[in-house]
């Protein structure tokens, strides 16, 4: 049950971010223009932990990528070319997603992934998520006491573009490859197995852990759900290795390389400082990708506290 209910949320996780195809509203404010040996990968997930080991914060990473100034001055531009990589939970405290929008504020442009249609609009809090997934991510939200993603950007500024497939588009995409979302459940839990018996991170979960989650209540069980969930999801080889790699998929592959079609796109613009906003599984692939076909190369990482895993302090008596 463990690494069933585990595989589960990451899929959640890790699942693309859509949206109820409702049309923009005509003359409405513009929301962006549409349509040797590597190094070592960056990294974009972490559990920092205290000096005791114990978990403190699951964070995401904003990496800069930049051109180097002779490549710069070969393409003819006088501005080298910066594309940071701002790796997203799709469900976070509002702290964090309050940073991403003063961040955000900053680029030239951002691209957001969302499956919907070039004319959509993400719904306004407090309407029904669209379809299956989006559902279940609202209840991922509720059962670790954090936001949704969606109800927290704001997707709506100036210099937010799209960069996504449509839902039509990521359908065809599934169909040529012949995938379905059983078939990638089945290929993350065939991965997540297979570097079980490598000896990779395991799925096992405490007992305490467990009768945390069972019988208790309120911030204390969302605390130690949230731990449980962080240990797990940052070995994001699991997913990776399932939907990245040589054979690729559409959840990955194809919607990055949508993605980086608009970032060629905004470039030819004049757009110089772009951030691209993805969630983190599909960051290994991106890094590969701008430094090979763009001839970038990342900086360090800036860290973002998405997730407070701290143990839940006691209520006060009251008086």
């Amino acid at each position: 049950m463990p690494r069933l209910a585990t595989l589960t949320l990451l899929a959640l996780l890790a699942a693309p971010l859509a949206a109820a195809a409702e049309p923009a509203p005509a003359g409405g404010g513009e929301r962006g223009d549409a349509a040797g040996a590597a190094p070592a990968a960056a990294e974009f997930l972490r559990v920092l932990r205290d000096e005791a080991g114990s978990p403190v914060s699951l964070d995401t990473a904003i990496v800069e990528y930049r051109e180097p100034q002779a490549a710069a001055a070969r393409a003819g531009r006088r501005t080298p070319l910066q594309v940071d990589l701002v790796a997203a939970v799709h469900v976070g405290s509002a702290d964090y997603y309050e940073t991403l929008d003063r961040l955000f504020a900053d680029y030239d442009a951002v691209l957001y992934e969302l499956v919907a249609p070039p004319n959509a609009r993400v719904p306004k809090p407090g309407r029904k998520p669209a379809g299956a997934i989006g559902s279940a991510q609202q209840g991922l939200k509720n059962m670790l006491g954090l936001e949704f993603q969606l109800e927290q950007i704001d997707y709506a500024a100036r210099n937010f573009v799209h960069a996504d497939l449509s839902p039509k588009e990521f359908d065809a995409a599934m169909a040529k490859r012949g995938e379905t979302w059983w078939t990638m459940f089945t290929r993350l839990m065939r991965e997540s197995m297979a570097r079980a018996e490598r000896g990779g991170a395991g799925d096992d979960v405490s007992v305490g852990d467990l009768f945390g989650i069972l019988f208790g209540s309120g911030p204390e069980r969302q605390a130690r759900l949230r731990r449980m969930m962080a240990e797990q999801f940052t070995d994001m080889d699991v997913l990776t290795e399932a939907f990245g790699g040589e054979e690729g998929s559409s959840l990955i592959t194809d919607r990055n390389a949508a993605a980086l079609a608009v970032l060629r796109d905004q470039v030819d613009r004049g757009r110089r400082r772009i951030a691209i906003f993805y969630g983190a599984a599909h960051m290994d692939d991106f890094d590969g990708r701008l430094r090979e076909d763009f001839g970038l190369q990342p900086g360090e990482p800036v860290w973002l506290e998405a997730w407070d895993l701290r143990a839940a302090k006691p209520a006060a008596p009251r008086k």
